[in-house]
């Protein structure tokens, strides 16, 4: 059975986030995977896990706040990039900005693209203070148990790996709500969600005459031919 557009450009998606998800461990569990010293020897993941020492244990529990509101992060991002998907489109041939006009006609998903900018760019300024939180408060409890370089590489590399993904994440925010557009958080080639999905495409409602419009969604390609048949009859019938 041979995929939608829709449907491949949401497989990508989701392969994407589960890569992203090892980042999100690796950045936010700073206790557990940077290494540390446990007298002679570099604490194992469990040691790190079990240790009952109160800052220790404090800077653990940090990590699961900060995993969670990362978490809630992506959870935005893979909705707002799914409804991008459903109800837009990327067509090379059309340019960028053709979006900006074609939507006036789409009040309804205006406004809800809108929102779900402004939602998707909330979501990051929370993930990124609890991430920088974090970081400070978990450096602190490794430099206790300092091990020596592995422990600043490590930590300066999570740091990295996590600085990456948000500042590609904020360029996508801050540009979508500042010029009121839809750009794609994933598909790094095409990028831009410019013109409304064929499914949810408004045609002329030649029998009223007028300039109201009735939305179509269509399924099957041999739906949409027949339907276009219809009303080509129709019309040469009405002269």
């Amino acid at each position: 059975m041979k995929l939608s557009e829709d449907n491949q450009q949401k497989l990508t998606t989701g392969a994407i986030m589960t890569l992203e998800f090892y980042k999100i461990m690796m950045a936010t569990f700073l206790i557990l995977f940077v290494p540390q010293k446990c007298e002679d020897k570099v604490c194992t993941i469990s040691e790190n896990f079990n240790n009952n020492d109160t800052l220790h244990f404090s800077a653990l529990i940090s990590n699961f706040v900060t995993f969670i509101f990362v978490l809630y992060f992506y959870r935005m991002e893979f909705k707002r990039e799914n409804w991008c998907i459903q109800y837009l489109d990327i067509d090379p041939a059309l340019p960028n900005n053709n979006l900006d006009k074609e939507i006036e006609t789409y009040p309804e998903y205006k406004e809800e693209m809108k929102i779900l900018n402004i939602n998707y760019l909330q979501s990051l300024y929370l993930a990124s203070s609890t991430i920088l939180a974090n970081f400070g408060f978990s450096s602190v409890v490794i430099a206790y148990n300092y091990e020596g370089v592995n422990s600043i590489t490590a930590t300066v590399s999570f740091l990295l790996l996590i600085g990456e993904k948000l500042y590609s994440s904020y360029t996508v925010g801050i540009y979508s709500v500042k010029d009121e557009r839809a750009f794609s958080a994933y598909m790094k080639i095409s990028r831009t969600f410019n013109t409304i999905d064929t499914d949810f495409k408004k045609i002329p409602d030649t029998e009223k005459g007028d300039k109201q419009f009735v939305s179509i969604a269509h399924t099957d390609v041999t739906d949409v031919a027949q339907d276009i048949g219809n009303i080509a009859i129709e019309l040469v019938e009405s002269k």
